[in-house]
């Protein structure tokens, strides 16, 4: 019995240049066992690009979910063209612009599931914007943000007039969490509140980045079967990188996680 998870055979694609016809994919076989690690290689021009437009719409048109990590704008036509024939229901671009910098919402979830993993990766989030690469978190500060994450979780489930983001989380730590440590006698040391809002102030409402966690779409990417990162503009960034891979990462593995039975894929382009 075959394993195939997919089939390609006698792949072509010609262009016209002029009076000649240019032959971009000739003759291409492909098979893809389940569960296989696929790596294409080729110089620039070769059709790399091409062939994976091709091969990742068949996938999707067969119904799997399908994350693209990419730099070059290589799938912004399949995204739109997705987006355009689902009515908008699917075909998810994230890039940065000047005039439309690049935004998410690490804490909205649409049916307000917030398990051990997608915990964790709001605190693995914070810390990353909190502390420094060569900076680790005391175990008292680790405890407190634990508890400070999971706290308000349960007031944004109570009261579902709350707007998850990171604004109502900075806020929820200013007042609400500051009497929870106070009526604990946790002491400024062992969590240094004042400090930990100071370090975050440019993630909250008009700081610098401001923009980059409190996205008002209300996009759960679990259901999105067709999501595209476009790193070219914040590959270099200090801040916007680490947090877009992170961003990355979580959505991929909620998708491992809680999609059982489906189909899924994970393409990073120019790796």
């Amino acid at each position: 019995m075959s394993n195939d998870f997919f089939k390609m055979r006698g792949i072509v694609k010609q262009y016209q240049m002029g009076n000649e016809v240019q032959t971009i994919l000739k003759g291409i076989d492909l098979d893809i066992e389940e569960g296989e690690f696929l790596s294409i290689l080729g110089p620039s021009g070769s059709g790399k690009s091409f062939f994976t437009n091709h091969l990742v719409r068949q996938y999707w048109e067969q119904g799997t979910h399908i994350l693209l990590v990419d730099t070059g704008n290589s799938y912004k036509g399949l995204c739109d063209l997705i987006h355009q024939k689902t009515g908008g229901d699917d075909g998810v671009y994230f890039t940065y612009k000047e005039d439309d910098p690049i935004s998410f919402n690490p804490f909205f979830t649409q049916d307000y599931q917030y398990d051990i993993e997608k915990r964790d990766s709001i605190k693995t989030l914070i810390l990353t914007l909190w502390k420094r690469e060569d900076e680790p978190p005391r175990r008292s500060e680790e405890v407190a943000l634990s508890n400070a994450v999971s706290l308000y979780i349960e007031k944004i489930k109570k009261n579902r007039k709350i707007k998850p983001n990171f604004n109502s989380f900075y806020e929820f730590v200013k007042k609400d969490y500051r009497k929870v440590l106070a009526d604990k006698n946790v002491r400024e040391k062992d969590f240094d509140v004042d400090g930990f809002l100071n370090v975050l102030e440019p993630y909250y409402k008009n700081g610098e980045y401001g923009y980059l966690l409190n996205s008002d779409k209300e996009l759960d990417l679990l259901n999105k079967r067709f999501i595209v990162f476009e790193l070219d503009n914040v590959k270099d960034n200090p801040i916007l990188f680490p947090v877009t891979t992170l961003i990355i990462m979580e959505t991929f593995i909620n998708k491992m996680r809680r999609l059982q039975g489906v189909r899924k894929m994970i393409l990073i382009e120019e790796a």
